[in-house]
């Protein structure tokens, strides 16, 4: 029987520590100030109430036996179980996990807190160019193909298509923004797919997300609207469960693995045929949820739904769905959110000084954070002494700014809400590209400071620029990546290392045999395999050995690393540990360039 239960993390998002910072009644942001006249929204959201869900607790291992922490029974399981599969009669799609044990760079206190802002609009974000402003939304196309359809299925660009308005306008025009038309274009790229179609069922995972009354909210493939029925099914599962005071939080039905992950008012479900374990599966699905919670509050949530339990979330989320898309596609291609880690830039431990400095001699009060980051890596993080960013917290932020391209044309304004740091307020972030793949992020947790951070980026990127600072990063982004051979460890072939000390990892770029997206997936299903092994709930692991016919994975845990490792097949245990060793030497003397071991503080 399996029952989800989070890891006892090192320092944990809710501890003592965090929840009086979150219960600070010394809120920075306030609901009640008016937005600057620049930010304003012409129309104001209606708080809606709502009837709680019921929460409750059942595991479930197989289709035909299932175990309950009530010790409630069921009654038609087997008519349960054959109805989902005939629901979802396949799928195929891709994997990732996510695991967030670890605080990032420092501790949290209860300094500085943040309140509940207003609602936000569909408008998501404020673009600033040229000192005007524009209203803009993060309806933008997300490029690349996803690697884990079946491999004869051709991948299809996004297109820009004509804008269709949501027909259930659940609030009223008085009380709503109604979508702009420029960013309805928006086109998923497989939003066209019938859920009758082949091509659909062919997915090896699936993501849903709906309200407890069963309205459909996001679905990763194809179009929600025209899968009302699923969310149906799905509603009345969860509601069949309930009924007897208990809460479904796994179904394995043949190949496929269904779970549910209950959040209030939302219903989030993986439905998946891949090698990916209950607990990976629910912690993509808590990123998803944080995700949801980046754009809109948990008040808000709660708020929402406690008026109208059958409210249109959609509506609210309108302008999203190319970062809930961004994410599902990450999570199955970066090992950082199955390590619960990030990746810093390799460059030297001087330059990422000098950054820093700069960063902080152009600091200004009301900046919570500073950060600049590329392509989904951390090259320097500016941070208050007693206050840090998990890294759930910096995949979401990483995801806002890879999955829009608009970022890159205009100075943005946006607030975001990090529900590590405070679920339940917003921070406001100014994006910038300062170099034409470096982007600059200053969080700030007043609303109304963004042309004081416009101007403190200016001055940031003077003194890079008079340095030749900038120049210097630019030159050691295009020779940060390395590969097995700088290494030189013999029968070495691809290796993942977490430092659990700096909650940061580094991989070198992948070679033959696996320089093809095939052999990549399949060496990083043999990593998520060995990683769930490892991090077993019922028997843990220390040292974990998986042979292949094309290779031989180590994973190896201790107190201050995690590493996962690629050998040959015909590599022995001996030199498979002599190699380790070797491996570990040469991260350990370039520990300062692989990692941000010192963050700037103020």
């Amino acid at each position: 029987m399996s029952y989800f239960s989070p890891r006892s993390p090192i320092l944990s998002p809710r501890s003592p520590i965090v929840e009086d910072f979150l219960s600070d009644s010394n809120s920075i942001l306030t609901s009640d100030e008016p937005l600057s006249p620049t930010l304003q929204p012409q129309r104001k959201y209606t708080l809606l109430k709502a009837k709680p869900t019921t929460q409750l607790s059942l595991g479930i291992s197989s289709p035909s036996a299932y175990s309950s922490s009530e010790g409630s029974s069921v009654k038609s399981f087997n008519a349960i179980s054959n109805k989902i599969e005939s629901v979802i009669n396949g799928g195929e799609t891709s994997s990732k996990e996510g695991t967030v044990d670890d605080f990032l760079l420092g501790l949290m206190n209860r300094s500085t807190s943040t309140s509940l802002n207003d609602l936000p609009t569909n408008k998501h974000f404020s673009g600033f160019s040229n000192g005007k402003s524009q209203l803009s939304s993060h309806r933008k196309a997300i490029d690349g193909d996803d690697l884990e359809n079946e491999p004869n299925s051709e991948g299809e660009g996004l297109e820009q298509d004509e804008c269709t308005e949501n027909a259930d306008n659940t609030l009223s025009e008085d009380t709503l923004i109604p979508l702009d038309n420029e960013y309805c274009g928006y086109r998923r790229k497989y939003g066209h797919e019938d859920p009758q179609s082949i091509t659909w069922v062919r997915h090896r995972k699936h993501f849903f997300i709906l309200s407890s009354a069963g309205k459909p909210i996001y679905t990763r493939y194809g179009d929600e609207s025209q899968i009302s029925s699923y969310m149906g099914v799905i509603q009345a599962i969860v509601s069949f469960f309930a009924d007897s005071d208990d809460t479904i939080r796994c179904i394995n039905a043949g190949q496929h693995k269904f779970i549910f992950l209950l959040k209030g008012p939302l219903y989030l479900v993986a439905v998946s045929r891949t090698n990916e374990s209950e607990t990976q599966l629910r912690d993509q699905l808590n990123y998803l949820y944080n995700q949801i919670l980046s754009v809109l509050t948990s008040t808000q949530l709660t708020k929402i739904f406690e008026q109208r339990i059958n409210f249109d979330l959609r509506r609210l989320l309108g302008g999203t769905e190319p970062f809930l898309d961004n994410l599902t596609k990450s999570m199955s291609d970066e090992p950082g959110f199955m390590l619960g880690a990030i990746q810093c830039v390799r460059m030297s431990k001087d330059l990422r000084e000098k950054v820093g400095s700069i960063m902080q001699s152009a600091k200004s009060k009301n900046l919570l954070y500073a950060m600049l980051i590329t392509n989904n890596k951390l090259i320097t993080l500016l941070r208050p002494k007693k206050h840090s960013l998990h890294p759930a917290d910096l995949h979401l932020v990483f995801n806002m700014v890879n999955g829009s391209s608009t970022f890159k044309s205009v100075e943005s304004w946006t607030p975001i809400c990090l529900p590590k740091f405070n679920n339940k307020g917003f921070l406001h972030a100014y994006v910038c590209y300062v170099a034409s793949n470096i982007c600059l992020l200053l969080i700030s947790p007043d609303k109304d400071k963004f042309f004081e951070l416009s101007e403190a980026k200016n001055v940031i990127v003077e003194q890079m620029s008079t340095g030749k600072i900038l120049q210097s990063v630019e030159d050691a982004l295009q020779n940060e990546v390395y590969s097995i051979a700088d290494v030189g460890v013999p029968g070495l072939r691809h290796f993942i290392y977490k430092s659990r000390t700096h909650v940061q990892y580094t991989s070198p770029i992948f070679v033959a045999p696996y320089n093809n997206p095939r052999e990549k997936q399949k060496l990083f299903k043999l990593y998520r395999y060995t990683h769930d092994r490892m991090h077993s709930r019922v028997r843990p692991l220390k040292v974990h050995y998986y042979v292949s016919p094309s290779e031989t994975i180590l994973g190896w845990i201790t107190s201050s690393f995690e590493l996962y490792a690629a050998f040959g097949p015909l590599v022995s245990k001996s030199a498979l540990t002599s190699s380790s060793h070797v491996l570990l030497r040469w991260i350990k003397r370039e520990e300062d360039n692989l990692f941000i071991v010192n963050s700037p503080v103020f």
